[in-house]
């Protein structure tokens, strides 16, 4: 009976040993290119919703530990992915850039919502998803329902951002992305403003 196992589990254990190794070769070959392709995502994602700006200066997550924790408890469910100064070309600072994942239906919904220096939301756009195509994927082809949150004023908070209506067939999606803008909302107005080269600096 011992040999049958043998016979049996050698084969599994070698494709098992084979496959993994296949699976870490491909890994290290493209992990670089996929994080340089995210990096430019993200990148991309944040010119269109400050367009004012030319640079953006992530705030690093280690050195200030405790922006992230303000921001991460701000945005409650939602999580918080990065956050950017915006700079022009001379270098001053005209916004922030806030990358949050709200909670959509097929996961969570990677976006940029751009804030200005008085608290005005400047654009917010999909990074990444996985909504389902013909329904929650409406929050892009409906190409008119992003633009709807661009000038609402993070200081009336979640109010101002449920004055944009979800979309029928997507609403659990089109909610997810209202609740990533508010969660930027939040952040602004909890965190960042008061943050050197925020609102009145």
């Amino acid at each position: 009976m011992l040999k049958l196992y043998m016979r049996l589990g050698i084969p599994v254990l070698v494709v098992c040993i084979v496959a993994a190794a296949g699976l870490a070769v491909t890994y290290a070959v493209t992990k670089d290119r996929i994080a340089a392709q995210d990096r430019e995502a993200k990148a991309r994602s944040l010119r269109i919703v400050l367009a004012d700006a030319t640079t953006f200066a992530e705030i690093d997550a280690k050195k200030d530990a405790a922006a992230y924790e303000k921001a991460a408890s701000a945005a409650g469910d939602t999580r918080v992915d990065g956050l950017y100064r915006a700079l022009d070309g001379s270098g001053a600072q005209v916004g922030w850039g806030v990358l949050v994942a709200p909670r959509g239906y097929g996961g969570p919904i990677s976006m940029a919502v751009g804030v200005d220096r008085n608290g005005k939301v400047t654009g917010a756009t999909i990074i990444s998803m996985n909504e389902t195509p013909g329904l929650g994927t409406k929050v892009l082809t409906q190409v008119d329902w992003l633009p709807r949150f661009v000038g609402l004023d993070t200081a009336t908070g979640a109010d101002s951002v449920r004055k944009v209506d979800t979309i029928m067939g997507a609403t659990k999606t089109s909610r997810g992305v209202r609740n990533g803008v508010g969660a930027a909302a939040a952040i602004y107005a909890d965190v960042l403003k008061s943050m050197e080269g925020g609102a009145g600096q």
